[in-house]
């Protein structure tokens, strides 16, 4: 009987049991409307996680989804949502004749995703080209010194410059 009792509050439980990373989290279709604890979201932090569906894809999403950190871009870089901090400041030096990839994933991307990127480094420090790619326009975004840009992910057109 204590068994029973046991499982039956593990189903109806909102935080599922255990502790998990980004790359274990159980099936989200198998979890609608339950919380995960996850230790490594955006990389670096432990928070929660919560299983949704939209017309009728199931993904995990952020309780909190924005995360700030610094980035140096030292070579070309994929960015992840739930692994990529939403909010990224870089900085780094870019050789005059270099281009420097950041491509947005599709692979966790969530209804609502964001990335903000922001160049901080100033005029001169950056000689070659930072290029965001994966967004729907027919050709890359150039990201300038100084300026920021603003990505959101939608179920049927994906990336999405908004700034």
């Amino acid at each position: 009987m204590a068994d029973m009792v046991a499982q039956a509050m593990a189903r109806t439980s909102t935080i599922l049991d255990g502790v998990f990373t980004v790359d274990t989290l159980p099936d989200p279709a198998a979890s609608l409307d339950r919380y995960a604890r996850v230790t490594d979201l955006f990389g670096t932090t432990r928070d929660l996680v919560l299983a949704a569906q939209t017309a009728g894809v199931a993904y995990w999403k952020p309780v909190r989804p924005v995360f700030a950190a610094k980035q140096t871009v030292a070579a070309d870089m994929t960015l992840t949502a739930l692994k990529t901090p939403s909010v990224l400041l870089l900085d780094g030096n870019v050789p005059l004749g270099t281009t420097r990839k950041l491509t947005l994933s599709n692979s966790l991307a969530f209804p609502g995703a964001s990335f903000r990127l922001k160049q901080r480094n100033t005029l001169g420090s950056i000689l070659g080209s930072l290029m965001v790619l994966n967004v729907n326009l027919s050709t890359p975004v150039s990201l300038l010194t100084g300026g920021t840009q603003e990505f959101i992910f939608d179920m049927a057109d994906g990336w999405v410059q908004v700034t």
